[in-house]
C-alpha cells in the first residue's frame, strides 16, 4: 500500500524570518509537507539562536521550537552575494516569508514587487509590527509590543495588579497562523490564475484577532473589560479556584445547565434561585460577590476531590497543570504525542509531534532544526553555484 503524501508535498518555502511569526509560519507550512529553506545571517544565525541554553550544548530552546525540519543555509543578504543568492533561491520556490522593514527588503532588491519579475508564481508572505497604520509603517516591534498596541496587554493580569504579558508568544504565534492561512489560500488562488501575490500579516491585527469576542462589544458599546486574572470579563463563573491542598481548579460554568450542574456539586443549588446570579449577565454584574461566595466553597476540599465531584455532576473543568506536568498527562493519553528527532549536534531531541491531523496524509515532524548553515553547500549547489564560488563565499564570510 502506497503511503500518502502530506497535504504540501511538492512546495518549496524560503524562510527569511528571525525569532518567531514569520519563522513559525514557515515550519506550519513544512510540517504539512513543504520542503523548507532557512536563511541565516552567517557567523551569527537567527536573532534566537542564542536566547537560552535549556536544551544544553549552546543549542536554544526557543530556536529549536521553531525551526525544525527546515535546511539551514547561510547567506548575508545585506550583500551584493547574498541577494544573488536569495534570487537564485526564490526563482525556485513557491513562497517567501520574511519580517523585515519594508524598507529594508527594497533596498536589498527583494520585496515582493521586485521578486515576482523573478518568479511571478512566488506567494510572498510579509509580517510586520503594524502594517500600513499611517506614520508607523516602518516601525519594529514584537510579541510584546502588539500586546500593548492593541489593549490585549491591558486586560491580562490581576485586578488591582499593573498589566502583565500573556504568559506566552500569543501576538507572535496568532501572527504565524494567520500568515500560513493567507500563504494557503495565496496557494489555492494561484492554482487558479497561475498568479503569486502579497500577503501581508501585522502583529497589531494578529492581536485584535485574539480578542474577536471583545472587539465588536468595544467599537459599539462602552464595557468595562479590565484585568480579571483568571477570569473573564464577559463570563461567570469561568476562572481558578484555589483547593484546600493550594492547587487550583478552574471550571466554566457560565450557561445555564452547567451554572446548574456546579451549583449542585458544590451543595448550593439555592443560589440558582438567586436574583443576582441568575443568568450569567447577572452574575457577570455581580462578580465580586458571587466569587466571594464561591472561593471558601472551593477551600473545603482537594482539587483531586473537587475533580471527582465535578466529573460526577458532569461540571465543565480541569486542574492547573504546569507545562511538563501537561505533557507527561498527555503523553500517557496520545499515542505519538511526544515524537524524536535527531540532531545534528545534540542526537537524540525529544519534541511534540505536528499539531494538525489529516486522514489522508499526516502532518509530520521529519527532523529537527538545522544547526547554523548545515545545508548551505547542498543548497547553494542545487540552486546552481558553483563549489568553488561557494567555498570562495565561505573564506569571505559571505555565506
Amino acid at each position: 500500500m502506497t503511503t500518502p503524501l502530506p497535504p504540501l508535498a511538492g512546495l518549496r518555502v524560503l524562510d527569511l524570518g528571525s525569532a518567531l511569526a514569520a519563522p513559525f509560519a514557515a515550519m506550519l507550512l513544512g510540517e504539512m509537507g513543504a520542503e523548507v529553506i532557512k536563511i541565516e545571517k552567517p557567523g551569527r544565525g537567527d536573532l534566537i539562536r542564542f536566547t537560552d541554553d535549556y536544551v544544553g550544548k549552546g543549542e536554544s530552546g526557543y530556536f529549536l521550537g521553531i525551526n525544525r525540519g527546515k535546511d539551514g543555509v547561510t547567506a548575508d543578504i545585506r550583500t551584493a552575494v547574498g541577494q544573488r543568492i536569495i534570487r537564485a533561491l526564490a526563482a525556485e520556490c513557491d513562497v517567501l516569508l520574511e519580517n523585515f522593514r519594508s524598507h529594508r527588503m527594497a533596498e536589498w532588491g527583494l520585496s515582493y514587487e521586485q521578486l515576482r519579475e523573478v518568479n511571478p508564481r512566488l506567494v510572498y508572505c510579509s509580517v510586520s509590527a503594524f502594517g500600513d497604520a499611517r506614520g508607523m509603517e516602518e516601525d519594529g516591534g514584537n510579541d510584546i509590543i502588539g500586546q500593548a498596541y492593541s489593549g490585549l496587554l491591558d486586560v491580562t493580569g490581576e485586578p488591582d495588579r499593573p498589566p502583565s504579558k500573556t504568559g506566552t508568544p500569543v501576538v507572535d504565534a496568532s501572527a504565524a497562523m494567520l500568515s500560513t492561512i493567507g500563504v494557503l489560500a495565496a496557494l489555492r488562488r494561484r492554482d487558479a490564475t497561475g498568479v503569486g501575490e502579497h500577503v501581508q500579516v501585522s502583529l497589531l491585527e494578529a492581536a485584535y484577532a485574539l480578542m474577536p469576542n471583545y472587539v465588536v462589544s468595544v467599537l459599539n458599546g462602552e464595557p468595562n473589560y479590565t484585568r480579571q486574572g483568571s477570569g473573564h470579563p464577559q463570563l461567570v463563573p469561568y476562572q481558578a479556584f484555589e483547593t484546600r491542598d493550594g492547587k487550583h481548579v478552574v471550571v466554566g460554568a457560565f450557561h445555564r445547565a452547567s451554572w446548574r450542574q456546579l451549583c449542585a456539586a458544590l451543595g448550593r443549588e439555592d443560589l440558582t434561585e438567586d436574583a443576582r446570579f441568575k443568568e450569567n449577565w447577572d452574575r457577570v454584574k455581580n462578580r465580586e460577590v458571587l466569587v466571594a461566595i464561591l472561593e471558601p466553597l472551593f477551600r473545603e476540599r482537594t482539587r483531586d476531590e473537587w475533580l471527582a465531584l465535578f466529573a460526577k455532576h458532569e461540571v465543565i473543568s480541569a486542574p492547573v497543570l504546569s507545562i511538563k506536568e501537561s505533557m507527561s498527562f498527555f503523553d500517557e493519553r496520545i499515542d505519538g504525542l511526544v515524537y524524536e528527532t535527531e540532531h545534528a549536534k545534540l542526537g537524540k531531541l525529544r519534541e511534540l509531534r505536528a499539531p494538525i491531523r489529516f486522514s489522508g496524509g499526516e502532518a509530520t515532524v521529519r527532523r529537527a532544526a538545522p544547526t547554523l548553515g548545515e545545508h548551505t553547500g547542498k543548497r547553494l549547489t542545487q540552486a546552481g553555484f558553483e563549489e568553488q564560488e561557494i567555498a570562495q563565499w565561505k573564506e569571505a564570510r559571505l555565506v
